[in-house]
């Protein structure tokens, strides 16, 4: 019987070793994917596209243009929950402009695992960042109505339409340009990012 006792205090501890070790991977793998969309977003921000081409998937380097011009007006950002689901990491982020966030562009950073780790997939990221950056333009279109600008005149309120408009469009421009499928880079062309 003491036998028995043994080997079941030896299983349990097997099985406790096991589960311990399985969440240290689990958690490995989050602070991985988080380090790696960390590194991307600051090399964005800093405006170094070479180490931002490091950090992201082959077929997704070309959408780095979209990224590296000055209409990207973010200071900071902030990451936040993140899901693994079937080699794709998912992470809340946010883009502030300005020291005060006076703006904020919510986006899901996505990330694909390889064997050589987490790659960030620009495409789909910046596929986020256009529904994102709708809902929140309107929301602070609405805050600001709603701060006491009810009296505006009728051409300012035109000229917040006209710019809502304006902002619709080119948000919907970047999106079909997200629609087609990369273009194979020429080998004259691999260092022109």
């Amino acid at each position: 019987m003491s036998a028995n006792r043994s080997e079941c205090r030896g299983l349990l501890l097997s099985l406790f070793v096991g589960l311990f070790l399985l969440g240290g991977c689990m958690s490995s793998e989050q602070q991985q994917a988080r380090e790696v969309a960390n590194s991307f977003w600051q090399a964005v921000l800093d405006k170094d596209m070479e180490t931002a081409k490091g950090l992201v998937t082959w077929d997704s380097v070309e959408y780095l243009k979209f990224l590296s011009n000055d209409k990207l007006a973010a200071q900071n950002f902030e990451t936040g929950e993140l899901q693994i689901t079937d080699g794709v990491a998912e992470i809340a982020t946010v883009l502030n402009s300005g020291s005060t966030a006076e703006m904020q562009i919510p986006v899901r950073t996505i990330l694909v695992r390889h064997e050589d780790g987490w790659l960030v997939d620009v495409q789909k990221t910046l596929g986020s960042m256009v529904s994102g950056a709708m809902g929140s333009i309107v929301d602070q279109l609405n805050s600001f109505m709603q701060d006491g600008l009810k009296g505006l005149d009728e051409s300012l309120s035109d000229s917040i339409d006209q710019l809502g408009k304006t902002l619709e469009n080119g948000l919907q421009d970047l999106q079909k340009e997200l629609l087609k499928p990369p273009v194979a880079p020429h080998k004259n062309d691999e260092q022109a990012i």
